[in-house]
C-alpha cells in the first residue's frame, strides 16, 4: 500500500532534490524516499526513544548532535586515559618482576596474569583465579593448584596483590605508584 503525503521544504533542500532527481533522471519523490530509506538504514532517522526533532530548527537539531558527539568523545577520552593508565601500572608491575622470583618465564607471565585479572575485576578468590587463568599454562604446569602454588607463594614479595582475606586476593595499584615514584627519585639521584 502506498500513502501520499503533503511536505514543505526550504529553498536549499528542494533544490538538492531537483538536482539530485535530475542527476539520476529519476522523479522527485524516489529521491525523498531513497534518502529516508538510507537515512533510516545508517541510524540517522531515530527511534521514538531517541530525541524528538518535531518542532525543531535545523540549528537546534545540529547542536543537539554536536552535544551528543561532545559527550561520546568525552566518554571516549576518559576511557582512553584509563586504558593509558591501567597500562602504566601494568607496566610498573612488570619492572619490579626484573630480576626477582618466580624467575621462570611462565612463572611470571602467570604473577602478571593474576595482577591483570584483579585489576579487571578483583577482589577474586584463589580458586576463580586458578580456574581463569590455567587454561594458559596448562603446557607449563601439572594442574591449576600447582600453578597456583607455583606463583602464589611469592605474591608477598610483589606490591601490588594484596590479599584480603584467606583465600581472596586483589589488586593495589597504589604500592605500584608507590614503586613508581620511589623508582623515580632513585634515578634521579643516580
Amino acid at each position: 500500500m502506498v500513502q501520499r503525503y503533503s511536505v514543505s521544504l526550504d529553498d536549499e533542500l528542494a533544490s538538492w532534490i531537483e538536482t539530485k532527481a535530475d542527476e539520476r533522471g529519476v522523479s522527485k519523490a524516489k529521491i525523498i524516499r531513497d534518502s529516508v530509506e538510507t537515512s533510516k538504514a545508517a541510524g540517522l532517522i531515530r527511534e521514538k526513544d531517541q530525541f524528538d526533532t518535531n518542532n525543531k530548527s535545523l540549528i537546534e537539531r545540529l547542536n543537539s548532535l554536536e552535544e551528543r558527539v561532545e559527550t561520546l568523545e568525552s566518554k571516549h577520552d576518559s576511557e582512553r586515559n584509563k586504558n593509558q593508565e591501567l597500562t602504566k601500572v601494568l607496566e610498573a608491575f612488570k619492572k619490579q618482576l626484573v630480576g626477582q622470583p618466580p624467575t621462570t618465564q611462565h612463572g611470571q607471565e602467570a604473577v602478571i596474569r593474576v595482577f591483570e585479572e584483579l585489576l579487571k575485576d578483583g577482589p577474586l578468590k584463589s580458586k576463580e583465579l586458578r580456574h581463569r587463568i590455567y587454561p594458559e599454562f596448562k603446557d607449563k604446569f601439572s594442574n591449576d593448584r600447582s600453578m597456583w602454588q607455583s606463583t602464589q607463594r611469592y605474591f608477598d614479595d610483589i606490591e601490588g596483590i594484596e590479599k584480603i582475606e584467606h583465600g581472596l586476593w586483589n589488586a593495589d595499584p597504589t604500592a605500584i605508584d608507590r614503586i613508581t615514584q620511589s623508582q623515580g627519585r632513585i634515578e634521579e639521584f643516580e
